[in-house]
């Protein structure tokens, strides 16, 4: 009888203890989403307008597309003399 209930009482604290380890991994990832989130807050005296920020990220990634097919092209240009 004492083992039965020795086993029910650590089978309980090891769901309990896995419980915890999820929920605060779950904060931790939440503080995290929050801080990321935070930049962007009008609250936030270092506020970062999302829409420019977009518009900037997408210059710049217009910007790097062309750079890759240039160097693309320079790359088949080249294998193709040899």
């Amino acid at each position: 009888m004492t083992n039965t209930y020795n086993q029910t009482y650590k089978m309980e604290i090891t769901e309990l203890q896995d419980q915890l380890v999820n929920l605060q991994n779950c904060l931790i990832s939440m503080s995290s989403i929050k801080d990321d989130i935070w930049k962007y807050h009008p609250g936030n005296k270092d506020f970062i307008n999302p829409i420019k920020e977009y518009d900037e990220i997408s210059s710049e990634m217009d910007e790097l597309e062309r750079k890759i097919s240039k160097i693309e092209l320079d790359i088949l240009h080249l294998r193709s003399t040899y």
